[in-house]
């Protein structure tokens, strides 16, 4: 009698507890990957609305607001006024300062995604659609760029984006690669590492902020 060759009950059982234990290894590690790949393109999409700004103000010669707001009008070309600056807003729009009714460029609602089945969408205008959630704390509400490409600020803009979902962030031993994104005021505007050493930056780590 001939026996056909395979797997016995134990076996399987061995193999599927290896599979496992390489799972349940693999997981985090995959999770922290993602919340870090959703914080960077945040980041990217926040650098380049303020880089919109800027080239905006520089090509219509007037003065262009980047404002940070937690108002769903944000992104409403018919009521752009009605938005108010917040430190730790979770939206942005981009504006004319003099706030004419031509005046709104583009907005984003980085807190929300909407629902593409939702029957009823809002009226949008020039409006992209945000990612999850990833919290930004500034240390100014808005940003006015002038004809010339500067900023009318005193001092460097500085706005910090943390994910929450994904825990601290590597500064304070988390997992977190939380970024910053720095505007001088010249109107530059670059993304930085908060996590890299000052010795590190000194010594000419571009990443370090």
């Amino acid at each position: 009698m001939k026996y056909r060759a395979g797997f016995s009950l134990i076996e399987l059982l061995i193999a599927m507890a290896i599979m496992a234990a390489l799972l349940s290894m693999g997981i985090p590690a995959f999770s922290g990957m993602l919340n870090n790949s959703k914080l960077r393109a945040s980041a990217e999409s926040f650098l380049a609305g303020v880089q919109l700004a800027r080239t905006e103000a520089v090509r219509r010669n007037a003065n262009v607001d980047f404002v940070l707001t937690d108002d769903d009008q944000a992104c409403l070309a018919f009521d752009f006024t009605a938005a108010a600056a917040s430190l730790t807003g979770h939206n942005w729009i981009i504006r004319t300062s003099d706030l004419a009714p031509t005046g709104f460029i583009e907005g984003k609602f980085g807190y929300r995604i909407k629902d593409p089945n939702d029957p009823n969408p809002p009226a949008l205008r020039n409006c992209v659609l945000g990612q999850e959630v990833v919290d930004i704390t500034g240390n100014v509400a808005s940003l006015t760029f002038s004809g010339l490409g500067s900023t009318t600020l005193g001092g460097a803009a500085t706005f910090q984006f943390t994910n929450p979902t994904g825990g601290n962030c590597a500064g304070i031993g988390g997992p977190m690669r939380c970024l910053n994104v720095v505007v001088s005021i010249g109107g530059q505007a670059r993304i930085c590492d908060p996590a890299i050493s000052a010795a590190a930056t000194a010594a000419g780590d571009t990443r370090g902020c």
